[in-house]
């Protein structure tokens, strides 16, 4: 910041030391600046004083500051009001959504490891309120039906076509075994008559 006033002051002397003898007005002074700073002398003086660690220093913010700052921003009713507003359209919802699945899936599977959430989450569950609204919920129309999509989905599915013949055809296996000695005994008592 030192280096910066100094280059200013410096340059802005520079400018008052002109031919004419009359002192300069604001707006050439500023003109004069802005056209200082935009030569690559002007620039490269801006580059070094930005890569001065001293400079650098001088720039950062105190945190307790820019907390302090964030908060009173973020909580205003100003924001609130902004923050609902921009949170009714679809895409942005939908980028926020997006951005913070990771944090979401990660925090779900610590909440499931953590046995004093599982206990709340029980105890929520368990109560006489969340059973009847379950109980309203799984006798309604809609639910049975999506109950019943999601049964033909799972007997339609490959996977377990074939896990259902082996079942039907141990199950006719069983019963040859045990009613096909009977059926033996029935026909050589037929062919004894």
């Amino acid at each position: 910041m030192k280096y910066f006033a100094l280059l200013l002051l410096s340059i802005g002397l520079l400018a008052g030391c002109s031919e004419s003898s009359s002192t300069p007005s604001y707006e050439e002074n500023k003109k004069m600046l802005i056209d200082a700073l935009q030569t690559e002398d002007g620039k490269k003086a801006i580059r070094t004083l930005l890569e001065d660690p001293q400079f650098q220093e001088m720039l950062v913010i105190d945190s307790e500051q820019v907390k302090k700052s964030v908060e009173e921003t973020m909580l205003s009713k100003q924001a609130e009001e902004f923050w609902k507003e921009l949170y009714q359209d679809p895409k942005f919802s939908e980028t926020m959504a997006k951005s913070m699945l990771k944090q979401q899936e990660d925090l779900m599977k610590k909440m499931m490891k953590d046995s004093e959430y599982l206990k709340d989450l029980e105890s929520f569950f368990s109560s006489a309120e969340m059973k009847k609204e379950l109980e309203k919920t799984l006798k309604s129309s809609d639910m049975r039906k999506e109950i019943q999509k999601v049964v033909e989905e799972t007997i339609q599915s490959p996977t377990l076509q074939t896990k259902w013949q082996k079942l039907v055809e141990e199950a006719g296996a069983s019963k040859e075994e045990s009613g096909g000695g009977s059926k033996k005994e029935e026909s050589k008592k037929e062919e004894e008559k």
